[in-house]
């Protein structure tokens, strides 16, 4: 069969059904039919439940995820994304680079958020991350996370306009590379052993681009104490400017083979007060009066926080 006889197959028995005019006619008789319009809508309505239930979420959350590319991140990867409509995320091994250069790896995330509050960029709703790491130099943190967060973003491409977050750290695993203490310490350089944290309790909010840490107390058997203070929001997370206090109790066991140095900005209260000046990227630790609100032993609370599963 050559070009022509398929030509002619076509003029001859597919045209005629193509005709726009007789196309009509027939939809027209086909409404008048005994329930006709009802199954048109059932129809439709079909159509959109499907539409719903396999409509690509995990790309468009991918897509999301990219945009944190232009502010805090160099790239991030998921391997797997399960998307539930009933507004649980789960995301397997995530692998984040900032664009310091440190890295970020999650075993496992389950975010309970909306997304259609995503889509309007504000995310709110709890999370877990399990088997969080973050790798920077010679220093590394590994824990686990759950609480709730809210945050305001006008475009993801920019700062948080607003929000807060409740957070609980439990089962910390804290390896400091070596750093020097400020010269007016003595410039005494510092080696810790790894550091062992039963728990954090995290409350912050977010107003006027500041990041506001209402509470932020740490407690373990091997360093107990407080953070207070404020964090003033770049696009580059990395440059913030810090303004914290760092409130520890002078006998926490990994300041043990520092005690004799420590003992002269040692309080009353036995606590040692630290100003934490820089960036998030470059701290610069000032000294200061200590002051109260450091836990005490006998008013650790961990037994009575329920740990992340």
């Amino acid at each position: 069969m050559d070009i022509t006889d398929i030509k002619n197959f076509f003029l001859i028995n597919i045209k005629p059904y193509l005709n726009l005019s007789l196309i009509w006619s027939k939809a027209k008789e086909a409404v008048k039919l005994p329930y006709a319009k009802t199954y048109i809508a059932a129809a439709f309505v079909l159509f959109l439940i499907f539409l719903i239930f396999t409509f690509p979420y995990d790309m468009l959350l991918r897509n999301k995820l990219k945009t944190l590319e232009k502010t805090i991140l160099k790239s991030i990867y998921v391997s797997e994304i399960n998307f539930s409509l009933f507004d649980i995320i789960e995301m397997n091994n995530v692998y984040a680079v900032l664009n310091s250069g440190s890295e970020i790896t999650i075993r496992n995330a389950d975010i309970d958020l909306s997304i259609l509050r995503l889509l309007f960029s504000n995310i709110k709703g709890t999370v877990q991350f399990t088997g969080f790491k973050y790798n920077s130099g010679g220093s590394q943190i590994t824990l686990n996370l759950n609480g709730d967060i809210f945050l305001n973003y006008k475009t993801f491409s920019d700062i948080p306009q607003g929000g807060n977050f409740n957070i609980i750290i439990d089962n910390a695993l804290l390896k400091l590379g070596e750093f020097s203490l400020p010269d007016s310490m003595g410039g005494l350089p510092l080696s810790f052993p790894l550091i062992k944290i039963s728990s954090i309790k995290i409350d912050a909010d977010i107003a006027n681009g500041k990041v506001n840490i209402k509470n932020f107390r740490i407690f373990g058997k091997d360093l107990n104490g407080t953070i207070t203070g404020t964090i003033t929001l770049q696009k580059n997370l990395i440059g913030s400017p810090l303004d914290l206090k760092l409130v520890v109790n002078a006998d926490s066991p990994v300041l043990e083979g520092y005690r004799d140095f420590l003992s002269k900005f040692t309080n009353d209260r036995n606590q040692v007060a630290v100003q934490i000046r820089g960036s998030l990227m470059m701290p610069r630790f000032e000294t200061s009066q200590a002051e109260s609100g450091a836990p005490t032993r006998s008013e650790h609370p961990i037994d009575k926080i329920i740990p992340v599963q």
